[in-house]
């Protein structure tokens, strides 16, 4: 059909000039400075609330949509990078991780909060949460897929619309069963 369309050798040429056929490039980290907005925060922490105790650590903080709507039982703390403090560099354990984080970080994130918190909450892409490979990061740290929320893409304040869906995500340790599925 390409030889037909008389593209064939100009998809060659591109995939071979670029050293990465059919894969996508990376987004550079400036399309990852994305707000969350306080009222998306506040209903998402909400409907895990029933489930914290302990300590819980924003390590994206941004403008703090999630850091400062964090229920005041918990002992709370933050990262953020642009502030000189990285979460890579956390190594203090906490119960709870909560964030909306640099999507294109989403497994080096999930790494990093495999190994010091018990619960994450990631508001993300399905697709950056459930690849092949972020699946076996989770079941090799032994985390499962607890719950999916489906949430609707915000408008506006520089959301990307890709039209992927966007899921607040409780990945927990030692979570075995079947992943709950509902919507906000």
């Amino acid at each position: 059909m390409l030889a037909v369309l008389r593209i064939r050798k100009l998809l060659q040429t591109s995939a071979a000039e670029k050293g990465r056929p059919l894969i996508p490039a990376s987004n550079g980290s400036e399309h990852d400075i994305v707000m969350t907005q306080p009222a998306l925060a506040r209903v998402i922490i909400v409907h895990f609330s029933h489930a914290m105790s302990g300590k819980i650590l924003d390590p994206s903080r941004g403008e703090g949509a999630f850091y400062n709507q964090f229920p005041s039982h918990l002992e709370r703390d933050w990262c953020e990078v642009s502030e000189g403090r990285d979460f890579f560099t956390w190594d203090e354990r906490v119960d709870w991780v909560m964030t909306n984080p640099p999507w294109s970080q989403v497994r080096v994130f999930t790494q990093h909060a495999m190994r010091v918190a018990d619960n994450i909450v990631w508001l993300a892409p399905l697709t950056n949460i459930t690849t092949k490979a972020r699946l076996r990061d989770l079941e090799e740290h032994g985390f499962g897929v607890s719950e999916l929320l489906f949430v609707d893409t915000p408008k506006g304040d520089g959301w990307p619309q890709s039209g992927f869906q966007i899921v607040a995500a409780h990945l927990s340790r030692g979570y075995r069963g079947d992943w709950r599925v509902g919507r906000l």
